[in-house]
């Protein structure tokens, strides 16, 4: 009973969000794995939930995080200032992946209605039953990159498995994503003209790569990235 409410409410949130008409991606090699595919579904709804103050998209992204768990991302940001800072007035979007904050807002946003939060009660109660143990699955981190500015890290990977790399932005800006090997070589990027991208590539060897995001607005945007 409960998956077939989850999937009238995927199927209204996904009805809703075709109205919408989305940048044009450049074409991009390969599909994200599963995993990182229900993630990015997530983001998506999370930022419709917000926009739009609307507890129905946070209700299906908490469903999908408690599904697919993250961990932290084991990797400190360097932050390099490339241009003018620019003006935070003005910012609309938010993102994150945090289960506890959008747990809390769709609440907010459910204003009292009663099936709502009894929905939100048990995808709650569900979420601390799953995580007892030892997380496993991608790695995420939310940070912000103000106006002009590039954040780096140091990730590793291992050879000859695949690695994948999606950073989903707040929707202000036109973030880029830049991908190289120690040895300075570029190995992926995705620089279309919104702030979802993705890459992955499958490493040579076991090391660490250097990933670089790029914001190219005129006001800070605050992302998630995860790696798998």
């Amino acid at each position: 009973m409960r998956k077939s409410t989850f999937l009238m409410l995927s199927l209204l949130c996904a009805s809703t969000l075709s109205a919408q008409t989305p940048e044009p991606k450049e074409e991009l090699q390969g599909e994200a794995s599963p995993a990182v595919s229900a993630l990015r579904l997530a983001t998506d709804l999370v930022k419709y939930g917000y926009s739009q103050q609307s507890a129905l998209p946070l209700i299906d992204a908490l469903q999908i995080i408690s599904e697919n768990p993250t961990q932290p991302l084991k990797a400190e940001v360097e932050r390099v200032a490339e241009g003018e800072v620019g003006e935070d007035a003005g910012k609309s979007g938010l993102v994150t992946l945090d289960f506890d904050t959008i747990l809390a807002d769709a609440k907010d946003f459910a204003d009292g209605n009663e099936p709502l939060l009894s929905l939100l009660a048990q995808i709650e109660a569900d979420n601390q039953g799953a995580h007892r143990g030892a997380v496993n699955g991608p790695s995420r981190t939310c940070e912000t990159v103000r106006a002009g500015d590039t954040d780096t890290y140091r990730i590793s990977f291992v050879a000859d498995y695949l690695a994948e790399i999606l950073v989903s932005g707040d929707g202000d800006t036109d973030l880029d994503l830049y991908v190289y090997d120690s040895n300075g070589n570029l190995i992926a990027s995705d620089t279309d003209y919104s702030d979802d991208c993705y890459v992955r590539w499958v490493p040579r060897w076991t090391g660490s790569f250097i990933v670089k995001i790029v914001n190219r607005g005129r006001v800070y945007n605050r992302y998630v990235m995860l790696t798998n």
